[in-house]
C-alpha cells in the first residue's frame, strides 16, 4: 500500500534532479567546449582562409616568392591543425561533447585532414580558381555545424545569440573566399570568366544576406562591434570595390594592391568583431549555469529532505499498522485454527458450551480505527459461528433425542410382537400357517435391526445385551437370520471363539449390515460366503460377495467413512447401514476393510479385537 507511492515518488524526483542537473552541466560544459576547441577551431579556421589566399595568388602567378609565402602559410595551419587535434582530444573535452557533437567534431577533423589532398592539386595547379573556393569551405562548414551543435537548444537566449553570430561567421567564411578568389583574378589582371564573375557574385550575396540574417537578432551589447564596423571607411570602401566587380566596371585603379589593403583592413575589423561577440557569449552561459545549478541543488535538497522525511513517516505508519494487522492475524488464526474447531468438537460431544467464555470478543492490538473495527467485525463473526455451532448441535440433540424416543418405542414394540409371534409358533401346529408366523416374524426382525440401526445413528445403543458369552458362529447365525436373502448366506465353519456377552447385541447388527450389503449388491444366484480364523490380534471374518464389485475410488471412500465415521446427516441417507457398521465398529474397538473379491465381488474383512474376545474358559462353561 505505500511502497508503490513511495518508489513513485522517489524515481520522481530523481528524474527531476537528474533532468535539471544535468542541463545546468551542460551549460557549464559550453565554457569547455569553447575553449577546447572553439578557439584553436577558430584559429586554424583563420589559418585555412589564409591560406586560400595565398593558394589563389600561386594558382594565378606560379612565382616562387607566392609559393613560398603558400609553404610558410601551410607550417603555420598545420600546427594550429595539430593543436585543435591535440585540445579536442583531450578527457574533459570529450565529455563534455553529447553523440551529436562528437559526430559533427569527426566531420570537421575528416575535413582537417582533406587539406592535403587539396594542396596536392593546388602543388600540381590542376584546379580552377572557383573549385579551389569550393573545397576550402568544407572546413569552415563543418566548424559552424560544430559550433551548433554545441549551444543548447533549451536555453532559447544563448542559442538565438549564438545562432546569429554563427551566422555572421559564416558571412565572415564568404567574404574571405570573395577575397581569395577577387584577389587571385586581380592579379594578373586576367579577364573573368562567367564562372568566376558568377561564383564571387553568389558570395557576395550570400555575404551578405548571412551578415543581415545574423544581425536581426543579436542584442544590442553583442551587435555594438559589427555596427561600427558597418559604418567604417574600410567597409564602405570594401562594398564599393565588390559592386565594381559584380557589375563588371573594374578599371585600372581596381588592382591588387589595393583590393588586398582593403579587404585585410576589413577581415581583420570583422574577425575582431566576432571574436569580442563569441567571447562574451560563451561566458554568459557559466553565470546561467551556476544559477540554475543552484536553483536545482536547493530543489533537490528540499525533494530529497521531503523524500526521506516522507519515507520515514511512512516507514513507521506502515510498521504500526503492519504490527497491529499482524496481531490481528494472529487473532483471527487462533480463532479459526484453534477456538472455533475446539468449541465445535466439544459440542459434537454434547458438551455444555459457554459462548462467553469460549469465545470473547478479540481485543483489538492497536489504536487504528479501521483495524479495530476489522477486531470487531472478526469478534462479530466469532459469536455468530458459535452461536450458530451451538444452535446446530442443540438441533443435532433434538432430532437424535426424537429419532432415539421414536425407535425405541418402535424397538418395544417390535420386541412385543416378537414374543406374541414366538407363542403362536409354539401354539400354532399347521405347517402353512408356522411358515406365515415364521416368515413374519423374519420380517419383524428385520425390522428391529433397522429400529435399532436408527438407535446407533442418533448416538444411542439398543439396549438389548446378553449376559453370557456366545460364539462367533452363533452369533454370524444370528445375523443372517436378520437378512431378507439369508438362505443365500453361507457361514463356513471356523474355531470355537466367543465374544463377550456386551458386545454380541452390536456385533450382530454390524454383520447383518455387512450380509444385507453383500446379498442385495450380488446377482440372486449366487452365495455369500462367510469365514472367519484366530489371528495374531484378535479373530478375522471374511464376508465375500461375487457381484460386479466397486471401484477403487469407492471402496477408498468407503473405508475413510468406516474408519472415521461421519456425523449424521439427515440430508445424507445413501449408505446408511455403512455409517451404522462405522459407528458399531467405533464402539467396540473392531476394524473393518472392504477389498476387491478375486471372484469380482467385494470383500468385507471384519478384525475383532482380542478385548471383545471372551476367554476359552469362560466359552467351556458356558457350554456346559
Amino acid at each position: 500500500m505505500l511502497v508503490i507511492p513511495l518508489v513513485s515518488l522517489v524515481a520522481l524526483w530523481g528524474f527531476a534532479a537528474t533532468i535539471t542537473t544535468s542541463e545546468s552541466l551542460k551549460l557549464l560544459d559550453i565554457s569547455t567546449l569553447y575553449q577546447a576547441i572553439g578557439v584553436p577551431a577558430d584559429k586554424l579556421a583563420r589559418s585555412v582562409q589564409r591560406e586560400h589566399l595565398l593558394s589563389a595568388e600561386y594558382l594565378a602567378t606560379g612565382s616562387a616568392e607566392a609559393r613560398s609565402l603558400l609553404a610558410d602559410q601551410r607550417r603555420i595551419a598545420d600546427d594550429d591543425r595539430q593543436e585543435l587535434r591535440s585540445r579536442s582530444g583531450a578527457d574533459d573535452a570529450q565529455n563534455a561533447m553529447s553523440a551529436p557533437m562528437k559526430a559533427r567534431y569527426s566531420d570537421v577533423m575528416a575535413a582537417a585532414d582533406e587539406l592535403d589532398d587539396l594542396r596536392q592539386d593546388v602543388d600540381a595547379r590542376r584546379i580552377d580558381l572557383v573549385t579551389l573556393g569550393q573545397r576550402y569551405s568544407w572546413l569552415p562548414t563543418a566548424m559552424i555545424a560544430l559550433i551548433n551543435s554545441m549551444t543548447l537548444s533549451n536555453n532559447v537566449e544563448l542559442y538565438q545569440q549564438s545562432r546569429s553570430l554563427t551566422s555572421i561567421g559564416l558571412a565572415e567564411d564568404h567574404m574571405t573566399r570573395e577575397i581569395a578568389l577577387a584577389s587571385g583574378l586581380l592579379l594578373v589582371n586576367s579577364r573573368w570568366e562567367e564562372s568566376e564573375r558568377r561564383a564571387f557574385t553568389q558570395l557576395a550575396a550570400k555575404r551578405e544576406f548571412l551578415f543581415e540574417q545574423g544581425m536581426l537578432e543579436l542584442e544590442p551589447d553583442l551587435r555594438a562591434p559589427f555596427e561600427k564596423l558597418l559604418v567604417s571607411d574600410a567597409y564602405r570602401q570594401f562594398q564599393r570595390m565588390e559592386s565594381r566587380i559584380v557589375g563588371g566596371a573594374i578599371g585600372p585603379d581596381l588592382t591588387h594592391a589595393a583590393w588586398r589593403q582593403v579587404a585585410q583592413d576589413v577581415d581583420k575589423a570583422f574577425r575582431a568583431a566576432i571574436d569580442v561577440g563569441g567571447e562574451a557569449l560563451a561566458f554568459r552561459g557559466e553565470p546561467a549555469a551556476i544559477g540554475t545549478f543552484v536553483r536545482a541543488g536547493v530543489a533537490g535538497v528540499l525533494g530529497l529532505v521531503a523524500v526521506i522525511l516522507s519515507l520515514f513517516v511512512s516507514w513507521r505508519a506502515a510498521g504500526a499498522i503492519s504490527r497491529e494487522l499482524g496481531g490481528l492475524r494472529s487473532a483471527a488464526q487462533e480463532l479459526a485454527e484453534v477456538r472455533l474447531p475446539r468449541v465445535v468438537e466439544r459440542l459434537r460431544r454434547g458438551e455444555k458450551v459457554d459462548v462467553a467464555t469460549e469465545a470473547p470478543e478479540l481485543e483489538p492490538p492497536g489504536t487504528t480505527a479501521e483495524v479495530r473495527d476489522v477486531a470487531y467485525a472478526f469478534s462479530a463473526v466469532q459469536h455468530t459461528a458459535v452461536d450458530a455451532a451451538v444452535d446446530q448441535a442443540r438441533l443435532r440433540e433434538s432430532v437424535g433425542q426424537a429419532l432415539r424416543n421414536l425407535a425405541r418405542r418402535s424397538q418395544g414394540l417390535l420386541q412385543r410382537q416378537l414374543k406374541l409371534l414366538d407363542a403362536m409358533q409354539r401354539q400354532t401346529e399347521d405347517s402353512a400357517a408356522l411358515e406365515d408366523l415364521f416368515r413374519l416374524d423374519h420380517l419383524t426382525t428385520r425390522m428391529r435391526r433397522h429400529a435399532e440401526g436408527l438407535i446407533v445413528l442418533s448416538g444411542g445403543t439398543p439396549g438389548r445385551t446378553h449376559r453370557n458369552p456366545v460364539p462367533v458362529a452363533e452369533t454370524l447365525q444370528g445375523a443372517v437370520a436378520e437378512v431378507e436373502d439369508y438362505p443365500r448366506v453361507r457361514v463356513y465353519p471356523m474355531p470355537e471363539v466367543a465374544l463377550n456377552g456386551s458386545a454380541v447385541t452390536d456385533l450382530i447388527h454390524l454383520f447383518a449390515e455387512l450380509l444385507e450389503n453383500a446379498t442385495t449388491y450380488s446377482p440372486p444366484h449366487t452365495e455369500v460366503s462367510v469365514r472367519g480364523e484366530a489371528v495374531a490380534k484378535g479373530f478375522a471374518v471374511e464376508v465375500e460377495d461375487r457381484g460386479l464389485g466397486l471401484p477403487a475410488a469407492d471402496i477408498e471412500a468407503i473405508n475413510r467413512r468406516l474408519a472415521s465415521p461421519p456425523e449424521f446427516n439427515l440430508a445424507d441417507t445413501d449408505r446408511l447401514g455403512l455409517v451404522v457398521v462405522g459407528r458399531l465398529a467405533t464402539r467396540h474397538g473392531v476394524k473393518v476393510e472392504l477389498r476387491p473379491s478375486p471372484f469380482g465381488g467385494t470383500t468385507a474383512i471384519v478384525l475383532i479385537p482380542a478385548a471383545v474376545l471372551a476367554p476359552e474358559a469362560v466359552l467351556e462353561g458356558a457350554g456346559a
